[in-house]
């Protein structure tokens, strides 16, 4: 494994036997995947698209039927018990592995005591963990007394308690509401810059994705149909920003400098709109602007278009579900 990826899988393979079939149930066909050390890492697909089963192959709890794979270097078929000693996995439903008859600092007491963490380090630990997910306030409430975003973060803030290099996220903001599902996220991202934890999560929300991960890998019908940047999902789908500029007359030279510009891949002028395709739209935008003003144009109205994730999801999907 290279010194830089904690997650190396090559041909993972899993199916279920299914009652009164002879046709087994694919989950996972084919699944190759490498992780890198520090990424937050996007698992995308809708609801059985086989996302959580990866992750179980990925965290020791579920045997793949083939292929290869190592995780931190442990082999995941005869090292899972390391495996699983050495990453977290936080479960789609904060309530699973939370006392409801322990408060929050019980609760993580508890699991400092699971993980056997030493008797001196274990209050350091929590009161770090609490103050680091604003949970102090909470620390001598029930947790059916909190909200669901701050149970969540307790669930979070269990599996931090001994500060694993990889964290498992499955569907951390599903069942939350708007403001819930806001702050998981922001402490996602805290996480992964003040512990350097290497994040994968799956998510079925696409702005989600969009918004944390740095790599995404589409998965429908067990398959990964794409894996690479938001940024390069966009361009091999020829997904590119779009600038739409009104403005009277436009003269040839500024189209000219335009057009040759390394990152516009289309400059198309018509009836005082001139529409332009390009690369990083934000980082360039004021230049090409600039470059109608120092050649005359009067500009009118100015508009951009950018391709969500979602539109690379369902093209992905479109291009790469009938395979």
């Amino acid at each position: 494994m290279a010194v830089d990826n904690v997650i190396e899988l090559q041909g993972i393979m899993k199916s279920y036997k299914i009652k009164k079939s002879k046709t087994p149930f694919v989950a996972l066909d084919d699944v190759s995947l490498t992780i890198r050390k520090g990424e937050i890492f996007g698992l995308l697909g809708s609801n059985g698209a086989g996302k959580t089963t990866l992750i179980k192959v990925m965290v020791g709890l579920l045997e793949a039927d083939g292929g290869t794979g190592e995780v931190l270097g442990f082999d995941i078929y005869k090292e899972h018990k390391k495996i699983r000693s050495k990453v977290s996995l936080v479960a789609p439903t904060a309530d699973v592995g939370t006392d409801n008859n322990l408060t929050v600092r019980q609760n993580l007491e508890f699991w400092a005591v699971v993980y056997d963490l030493e008797k001196e380090q274990r209050k350091t630990r929590i009161d770090e963990m609490l103050d680091f997910l604003d949970l102090r306030q909470y620390e001598n409430h029930w947790p059916m007394s909190i909200s669901a975003g701050n149970r969540q973060k307790l669930a979070i803030a269990r599996s931090l308690l001994v500060k694993n290099p990889v964290i498992f996220l499955d569907e951390p903001t599903v069942k939350l509401d708007a403001k819930g599902a806001e702050a998981v996220r922001e402490l996602v991202g805290k996480i992964n810059r003040e512990f350097g934890i290497t994040v994968i999560l799956t998510t079925h929300y696409i702005f989600e994705a969009e918004e944390l991960c740095e790599r995404v890998a589409i998965m429908h019908k067990g398959k990964i149909i794409s894996c690479d940047t938001v940024a390069n999902l966009r361009r091999n789908l020829q997904k590119y920003d779009e600038l739409v500029i009104t403005c009277k007359i436009i003269f040839d030279e500024a189209l000219i400098i335009i057009t040759a510009l390394p990152y516009v891949i289309a400059c198309e002028y018509q009836g005082e709109t001139l529409k332009i395709q390009m690369d990083n739209l934000h980082e360039k935008l004021i230049y090409i602007l600039k470059i109608l003003r120092e050649h005359g144009t009067e500009i009118l109205e100015v508009a951009t278009n950018e391709p969500t994730l979602e539109d690379i999801f369902v093209d992905t999907i479109r291009a790469g579900g009938d395979k």
